[in-house]
């Protein structure tokens, strides 16, 4: 049976109803104006609370794990006749098992989601509203853009609980046998896509065969993150609308012909594909690349004493740049649904995990990035390889206000699978005129469907 599909007609007919439908037909992300102040009504102030809450995520890391975990423990330990009850599921199916249980009314009470992910649930009006829940001073406490993703139409459906982006792992060893010293440790000293393919270059002529310099990790749900060499050269995907793809152009061209020379120049192994079952962090501890574009996330996997890289030193590095630096939006937030029992447990639970203590110490466990600004200029004290953690703190920094945006509009999960299908066909023979043709036809689809 294939995994029920959350559509806009099924949901507003089985849950919302015909007023909401035309309240909500507008299928495009319009975020407005942030509230100035508490409103009339304000419900800020929770106080106490108890009850029994039901909060469902992904099993992650096991710093992921036991964040939760602690949280779970520090929340209870505030509100003693309270309870959180984790709900600990795989990935693959998560989706589709909280859909069904927002039509079928049984949803967990608060659930992750990623922000690739939440525009159809923002859209859809089946989030509980935090606006209500937040003071000024806490929502003016993210860092705007990811603040900016949890929001839909002026309302609040969450908490951005963490982020990360992407960054370069490489091995020392590798890069000093094909004569390349320096590695840039400043952001602003970045290679250029001039002076990654020289480096590219220099890695393949003192690789074996069967080695390679690279590893991209736009793998299956991944895909979205071409788009950062898009947005470096000057584009996005789609108009300031949002309505529209807006890929046809010449930075789309110049992105796209540096992308497939990863291919037509043996940078990456032919099996780096966009629907491959080997992701970028594979390639890269089975040492088939010398460097890998991973996510800060993936830091812990690699830094593995038994199973992690094996090949000596490693380090990280910045994403290469053209016309500007740019990166990818990854990363959660945390939401609770509309029909949960108990709004103000929800609501004071979603505002305990974004607490500036308890994300420091998530973050931390996790080996992932903070959204509260607060905690975006301190140096966070990572359980693993702190060392390397800077890198993606700074590479942070240049996820544009466009690629958030783009990311959180409610018809992103078919623009990324119109990515899928297309960068597939991209790198696999087609041209380059063709394949960015061919790619703003299907986002363009995508974003109107």
């Amino acid at each position: 049976m294939p995994p029920l599909q959350l559509t806009r007609r099924s949901l507003l007919a089985g849950a919302l109803g015909l007023g909401a439908a035309t309240a909500l037909s507008g299928c495009v992300a319009n975020n407005g104006p942030q509230p100035s102040t508490a409103a009339p009504g304000s419900k800020a102030d929770i106080g106490e609370v108890e009850g029994t809450l039901r909060f469902a995520f992904w099993g992650g890391s096991d710093g992921e794990n036991s964040g939760f975990a602690r949280a779970k423990v520090g929340f209870e330990k505030r509100h003693p006749k309270a309870t959180i009850e984790l709900q600990t599921l795989p990935y693959d199916g998560f989706f589709s098992g909280i859909d069904r249980g927002i039509l079928s009314r049984t949803a967990p009470d608060v659930f992750r989601v990623d922000y690739t992910s939440i525009g159809k649930y923002t859209s859809h009006g089946v989030l509980l509203d935090m606006t209500p829940y937040l003071s000024a001073t806490e929502a003016k406490g993210f860092l705007p853009a990811l603040y900016d993703a949890v929001r839909f139409e002026g309302r609040t459906y969450g908490v951005p609980h963490q982020t990360d982006t992407s960054a370069i792992a490489f091995s020392r060893e590798a890069l000093d046998e094909a004569g390349i010293g320096a590695v840039p440790d400043r952001l602003e000293d970045a290679w250029t896509w001039e002076e990654f393919s020289d480096v590219s270059t220099k890695l393949r002529k003192t690789l074996p065969d069967d080695k390679y310099p690279f590893a991209y990790d736009w793998t299956a749900a991944g895909a979205y993150r071409w788009a950062s060499f898009l947005y470096q050269a000057g584009g996005s995907l789609l108009t300031e609308d949002l309505r529209h793809s807006a890929v046809d152009g010449d930075p789309a061209r110049e992105a796209m012909a540096f992308t497939q020379r990863f291919f037509d120049e043996k940078w990456v192994p032919a099996n780096n594909t966009i629907k491959t079952t080997v992701y970028s962090d594979n390639f890269f501890l089975n040492q088939t690349v010398a460097m890998t574009f991973i996510g800060d996330f993936l830091v812990p996997e690699l830094a593995d004493g038994a199973n992690g890289y094996q090949g000596g030193e490693w380090a990280t590095t910045y994403m290469p740049r053209d016309r500007a630096a740019a990166s990818d939006l990854g990363g959660n937030a945390i939401v609770a649904t509309r029909d949960t029992e108990n709004p103000e447990l929800a609501a004071a639970f979603l505002k305990f995990l974004v607490e500036e203590d308890q994300m420091r110490d998530f973050c931390q466990l996790a080996n992932e990035l903070p959204t509260l600004q607060t905690l975006a200029d301190q140096t966070l004290d990572y359980a693993v390889r702190p060392d390397v953690m800077g890198v993606f703190t700074q590479q942070a920094t240049t996820i544009t206000e466009t690629a958030v945006r783009e990311t959180v509009v409610p018809g992103f999960a078919s623009i990324n699978t119109a990515l899928q299908d297309q960068l597939e066909l991209a790198f696999h023979g087609r041209g380059t005129e063709q394949a960015v043709r061919a790619i703003d036809a299907a986002v363009d689809r995508a974003v109107s469907a």
